[in-house]
């Protein structure tokens, strides 16, 4: 699966209310941890086909698949905010645990199947006896099976919303407020069967992914509707049926902030520019400068065991010495408006007074009632040549 980033044409967007166009974003890398060499495959009993891998944050796509099936074969999950994580299935007890997902009939068409009797010639049928089957019809997996992504379906949608009550269809990644770093890839999921047109009831063909800005004031943020100022990424068409796309954010896209409050949207064919809302079914997202690589000292390790980040600390720090010299400057102030009122030698006297009071007469006192009294001239340090105190 080729991954590129192109905003939509000037043409096409002059005509799309509510977008404006901000700038081109650059065509993204794809990032490859090994050559993958191409290979050839039948498809549809007869037709011969080259198929070249893609790799995309060490994620392979359209790999040859191994010639006798495995069910311990890895599989790739997407974590919430999108980052691909694999899984590897193992078997405990004669039970495979973490093996793949189960799409049931997620993917499958439900249709209807009449009998006659002459169809059948059941021995339990009347002649004039109609049966009627329901049953499923597969779904054609000639490129599905080359995605190594497990697929997104109503079961792993999950809810949004101040009071969480809103589904996120058709969205299973990200989930809403995710966080997405610069620099960092980021896989798109959606159940594809959701964009069903109602007028004819076919599954949209095409879609493509927007990104738009969210305007709001700190006063009303998550409660009011948002204002989308316009819309600066907007990818090709895709075929809608990969249901999957990677999207690595890009510092530009930040426009010089640290953090920007965003909306993903998946546009199908059958919508306009003009009826197309990236609010209605859109999941809100925060995009943010991606940290830079670095040797995490015991300090911020310890800061972050603490729950403090390090832009939160940097914050912190700055605040510290502003604080202080506040409350130095105030208190100066105060004790210069109550120095006429800072006298306090009654206290001082009080509480020295309280330290030589004996209680009782020393003579009562036990330890000095066999003492015998002295004259001051009988005590060893007087001197009698002097008359005073040696």
């Amino acid at each position: 699966m080729k991954v590129s980033l192109l905003l939509a044409s000037t043409l096409l967007l002059n005509h799309v209310h509510g977008y404006k166009q901000v700038h081109n974003p650059k065509e993204e890398k794809e990032s490859t941890s090994e050559e993958q060499k191409p290979w050839i495959r039948t498809i549809y009993s007869t037709e011969k086909e080259i198929v070249t891998p893609t790799v995309i944050d060490g994620v392979t796509f359209s790999a040859k698949p191994a010639a006798t099936s495995d069910a311990l074969e890895p599989w790739v999950s997407l974590e919430k905010n999108g980052r691909p994580k694999t899984i590897k299935p193992e078997i405990k007890n004669g039970h495979t645990k973490k093996g793949k997902p189960d799409y049931s009939t997620y993917f499958k068409t439900a249709a209807v199947r009449t009998y006659s009797y002459e169809d059948l010639k059941a021995h339990n049928m009347d002649p004039n006896d109609v049966y009627v089957e329901d049953y499923f019809i597969d779904e054609d997996d000639t490129y599905t099976s080359l995605n190594p992504i497990m697929r997104c379906t109503p079961d792993n949608y999950f809810h949004k919303g101040l009071s969480k009550d809103v589904s996120s269809e058709p969205f299973c990644t990200p989930r809403e407020n995710s966080m997405w770093k610069v620099g960092t890839t980021y896989f798109v999921s959606w159940y594809t069967r959701f964009f069903e047109n109602e007028h004819n009831g076919k599954i949209a063909e095409n879609v493509r992914i927007h990104m738009s800005y969210v305007k709001e004031k700190a006063s009303d943020k998550g409660y009011h509707k948002r204002d989308i100022p316009g819309t600066f990424f907007t990818s090709e068409w895709m075929k809608n049926i990969d249901g999957v796309y990677a999207i690595e954010p890009e510092e530009e896209w930040l426009q010089g902030a640290y953090e920007r409050r965003i909306v993903l949207s998946v546009q199908p064919n059958y919508i306009s520019d003009e009826e197309f809302s990236p609010l209605e079914n859109g999941v809100l997202l925060h995009m943010i400068m991606g940290s830079k690589v670095s040797k995490t000292t015991k300090e911020e390790w310890a800061l972050a065991d603490a729950g403090i980040s390090d832009s939160k600390w940097y914050y912190i720090a700055l605040t510290m010495p502003a604080v202080a010299v506040v409350v130095f400057v105030i208190l100066y102030f105060f004790l210069q408006a109550n120095k006429n009122m800072r006298d306090f030698s009654d206290i001082t006297k009080s509480s020295l007074n309280k330290k030589r009071r004996v209680i009782g007469k020393f003579a009562n006192m036990k330890k000095f009632k066999n003492m015998k009294n002295h004259k001051y001239e009988e005590l060893p340090i007087y001197n009698k040549g002097k008359g005073k105190q040696s």
